[in-house]
């Protein structure tokens, strides 16, 4: 294996006009071709491609055209499943804009000897809009393994007597850190909600953003109850923190398959997890041994929320029964090793 870096070209710091992005883009599958790869397996994301979709899909289709190599393509990001709140002119002339781009970004995928997505929803949105794929699309969820943080100082140590709830990732927009903030209230004193990431640097809104979760628990008289981090640049002293979780509340709004990557390596943690009932937190659960690894409620209702965080943290609580035996067995199922597994099979139909 040869990994090959991409350059994030909607990065607003780099400063690079429109012809100098293809440039790369042009060189970069050049070298690819020129590379001894038997197969090259691109790792999807737009800004890899241009800045905007319009450009990245343009500048994707001329590489899937001049690869001279057996291509997997795997999908981070399918953009076309948020619900738009435009009135109904615009939204029209939206649909048909994005109906446009995405058959411009599929007639680029069909390129592709195979295609690989994280999630069951956003493999059914695929194959609803573009049944010819379904030979060619596998899932693959994003694997569950713990990183080793052994030696390795948390940001911050959990106090005697403290429970911690973990909120992970960049702090943005949809995932519902409000929800979180406004159970508060209704927990006993000794929890704490930890905010465990910092704004995405690249994120506009994200200090707007910041500053009212802050306005949210000084209404509420929460601030010595919710805990930040601050942004986390080591994998390793992110799972230092993270072991110290009593459970882990992902209140996320519905973003496709975006929020794969913390609820893995919240699983990874062996803790009660809780999540919104958006459709992209059910990845795990598709199964029957692992259908009851999380746990789901509407995270709006706050006295809701806080009554499934004290069931599932409070050692006297009933909790959920099968919990932890069905995160073990996401574990077995979804693991580094099994993940492997998975791509050895998509690589050799990708060859075949």
């Amino acid at each position: 294996i040869t990994p090959h870096e991409m350059v994030n070209l909607g990065d607003p710091d780099l400063e690079l006009k429109r012809f100098r992005r293809r440039r790369i883009c042009r060189s970069q599958v050049r070298e690819v071709n020129r590379s001894g790869a038997d197969l090259i397996h691109i790792q999807h994301e737009f800004c890899f491609f241009g800045r905007g979709i319009r450009e990245a899909n343009r500048n994707f289709r001329h590489a899937m055209r001049r690869l001279r190599k057996p291509v997997v393509v795997t999908l981070h990001t399918w953009p076309w499943s948020k619900p738009t709140g435009r009135r109904r002119l615009s939204r029209f002339f939206g649909q048909v804009r994005e109906r446009l781009s995405k058959r411009h970004f599929v007639r680029s995928l069909r390129r592709a000897n195979a295609i690989v997505v994280h999630s069951t929803d956003t493999y059914q949105k695929i194959i609803g809009d573009f049944p010819r794929l379904k030979k060619k699309l596998f899932v693959v969820p994003i694997q569950v393994e713990p990183i080793d943080s052994a030696g390795v100082a948390p940001p911050l140590r959990k106090r005697p007597g403290e429970r911690w709830i973990v909120l992970p990732g960049f702090v943005s927009r949809y995932k519902g850190h409000s929800h979180a903030i406004a159970s508060l209230p209704h927990l006993p004193a000794d929890y704490r909600l930890v905010i465990a990431g910092g704004v995405h640097p690249k994120d506009k809104t994200g200090n707007g953003y910041w500053m009212q979760l802050l306005t949210e628990a000084d209404a509420l008289g929460v601030q010595n109850r919710v805990l930040f981090t601050g942004f986390l640049t080591d994998p390793r002293q992110q799972a230092a923190l993270l072991r110290q979780a009593d459970c882990f509340l992902l209140p996320y709004d519905e973003v496709g398959q975006s929020g794969s990557a913390v609820l893995a390596d919240s699983l990874s943690c062996f803790k009660p997890v809780i999540t919104s009932t958006a459709k992209s937190m059910y990845v795990y659960r598709g199964i029957r041994d692992t259908a009851y690894s999380s746990v789901s409620v509407d995270v709006s209702d706050s006295e809701v929320l806080a009554n499934t965080i004290t069931k599932c943290v409070d050692p006297d609580a009933a909790g959920v029964p099968p919990m932890r035996h069905h995160q073990q067995a996401v574990y077995d199922c979804f693991s580094l090793d099994q993940t492997q597994h998975r791509y050895q099979r998509v690589y050799a139909f990708a060859l075949s």
